[in-house]
């Protein structure tokens, strides 16, 4: 949760967005977002399962892992993002119906 990278990977012939740098900076927000904003409420909302910020040109789902790790997924418009947030959450969170 500190906007380190550990593990990138894409599908093949699709062109990054943004750099690894700047991919660095957003998950950087991104953890400080869910240490910051998120936890003191988890007693009341239960415990964060995903985010989707949407942008003009893409779509991002970040996901707390149980390790303390974030997971980062970006998309275009064109994508079905439910059924890929949904194929997300159960594998990250077994018991995502």
């Amino acid at each position: 949760m500190v906007g380190d990278i550990e593990v990138t990977g894409q599908s093949e012939g699709i062109e990054k967005f943004l750099t690894t740098e700047e991919t660095k900076e957003s998950l950087e927000h991104a953890a400080k977002a869910w240490i910051h904003a998120r936890t003191p409420h988890f007693k009341k909302t239960g415990k964060g399962l995903y985010t989707l910020t949407a942008y003009e040109k893409l779509k991002r789902v970040t996901v707390p892992l149980e390790d303390g790790f974030l997971l980062l997924a970006t998309m275009d418009n064109t994508s079905e993002q439910n059924q890929i947030i949904n194929g997300i959450l159960k594998i990250v969170h077994k018991d995502h119906a």
